[in-house]
């Protein structure tokens, strides 16, 4: 049975995630999202269309069929020997060949993604370190509650109706309009095709750095840490900077990050006074 080497590293992964969800009393394989929508009733369904997905929201699966064959980053765990891994190396070479001809299926709810048809596509796109992944997408909206994940979330629909930016992730409520003025000022109006590729490219930039700088050992998401930077230097400015004056701009600021993401209150001093200074 036909299987290359690269599922056997693909495998590798998958197991290791396995194993550290388990040691750590974590779900070690994908979440369904009809298990979480059994507990709840949601309010409504709206089609969005052909969306481009991004990978690292994609944590889980609509049914319950395939969980098994995945762990929770959606690497295999199906031996070499059989036919779920002879798909899946068929698959990627497919992919690497003719790249994605056809869209994945998913539901969004509260922000992240959960697949109904092109689990294994998810898993090798996944393992070949895709960015984005085309699908048609169904949003699943709850009912308002009094939770903070909601309202915050609700802030969320109101931005991407705005925007149309599903990629960005935000911890506090009020920061999607805050966002919004800052990249937007005075204008009340649905960001335009340009001025969406525009923050996307500032996005981008701010990640990358973010990133190599240990970004993704804070608590805050890189949405709350770009709000700080863009309130901090304005966006007029960040839009200009080039990566290494982002990387000097991250040393300069770092301390803050770490402070937002302990939850500590910090106050920034844009015109310092001698006392400040100190």
């Amino acid at each position: 049975m036909y299987c290359n080497g690269l599922y056997r590293l693909a495998l590798k992964a998958g197991e290791k995630t396995y194993k550290t969800c388990t040691s750590n009393g974590a779900y070690p394989y994908l979440p369904v999202l009809e298990d979480m929508l059994s507990k709840e009733k949601s309010k409504s369904q709206v089609k969005l269309g052909l969306v481009e997905i991004p990978v690292e929201l994609i944590v889980g699966t609509y049914s319950s069929g395939r969980t098994t064959a995945f762990a929770s980053d959606f690497m295999p765990l199906l031996d070499p020997d059989t036919e779920f891994a002879s798909k899946w190396s068929q698959l990627y070479d497919s992919l690497l060949t003719e790249g994605q001809r056809d869209p994945i299926i998913a539901f969004e709810y509260m922000n992240r993604f959960y697949i109904v048809e092109g689990n294994k596509r998810v898993s090798v796109r996944k393992f070949m370190g895709a960015v984005t992944i085309e699908g048609i997408v169904t949003r699943i909206i709850p009912h308002r509650n009094d939770s903070k994940e909601n309202r915050i979330y609700y802030e969320f629909l109101e931005f991407y109706a705005k925007t149309k930016i599903n990629y960005i992730l935000m911890n506090n409520e009020g920061s999607y309009d805050r966002l919004f003025k800052l990249i937007h000022p005075d204008n009340e109006e649905p960001l335009t095709e340009d001025e969406a590729l525009e923050f996307k490219f500032v996005y981008n930039s701010f990640k990358k750095e973010y990133f190599e700088k240990g970004g993704d050992k804070l608590n805050s998401t890189i949405g709350d840490d770009l709000l700080t930077y863009i309130d901090i230097f304005g966006y007029d400015d960040v839009k200009k900077k080039t990566s290494s004056e982002i990387k000097k701009d991250l040393t300069k600021i770092w301390s803050e990050f770490r402070m937002l993401s302990e939850d500590k209150p910090f106050s920034m001093i844009m015109d310092p006074t001698d006392e400040s200074q100190k």
